[in-house]
C-alpha cells in the first residue's frame, strides 16, 4: 500500500486516519520533524500497520499542467514561456520550457490562467525559492488580489 499524505497542522500537529478502520487520531509529530523524517510506518488500534508521508508545508500543493509566462525582474527582463506543475496559497513550481539563468531569491512576474470554468488570469510577483535542475520553486510575494479565485479552485 503506498504511503498516504498527511498533513502536518500548525503545532506540528498531523491528524491520522487508518485506511482500514477508518479511526481517526491527532498526533504530535514534531519529533519526527525535528529529525526530518518524513515517511513513517503506522500501528493502528485496529493492530493494522500502514505507511504515512508527512507533508511540512504551510498550504497544501495541486498538481496542474498549465501555460503560463515568467519575467525575471532581477536579470534580463525577457518573457519566458513555463509550464506549472504545482500550485497552493503560497507559490507555484514550474519548468521553463528552455532553460535560462534563473537563481534563488530572484524576483518574477508571472501570469497564467487557471483551468476553470472561466480560464481566470492571475498576473503577480514570486521570489524564487528553489532551482533544482528544470525546476524552480517560487512564493508569491502577494496573493490579496487572488486568493479566494485561488482558494475556491484548490479545493476543486
Amino acid at each position: 500500500m503506498e504511503a498516504k499524505k498527511v498533513l502536518v497542522k500548525e503545532g506540528d500537529v498531523a491528524i491520522i486516519t487508518c485506511p482500514f478502520c477508518r479511526k481517526t487520531k491527532k498526533q504530535s509529530v514534531a519529533p519526527f520533524k525535528e529529525k526530518r523524517k518524513r515517511e513513517l510506518r503506522i500501528k493502528c488500534s485496529c493492530e493494522k500497520i500502514f505507511s504515512i508521508c508527512l507533508e511540512c508545508r504551510k498550504h497544501q500543493r495541486k498538481y496542474v499542467k498549465l501555460l503560463g509566462k515568467s519575467i525575471n525582474l532581477s536579470q534580463h527582463r525577457k518573457s519566458r514561456d513555463i509550464i506549472l506543475i504545482n500550485i497552493s496559497l503560497g507559490g507555484i513550481g514550474f519548468n521553463p520550457m528552455k532553460m535560462y539563468e534563473i537563481r534563488k531569491d530572484d524576483r518574477l512576474q508571472v501570469s497564467f490562467s487557471l483551468d476553470d470554468s472561466n480560464n481566470t488570469p492571475i498576473e503577480t510577483t514570486a521570489t524564487v525559492r528553489a532551482v533544482s535542475k528544470n525546476y524552480v520553486g517560487c512564493e508569491f510575494n502577494t496573493t490579496e488580489s487572488f486568493k479566494p479565485t485561488l482558494g475556491f479552485y484548490l479545493l476543486g
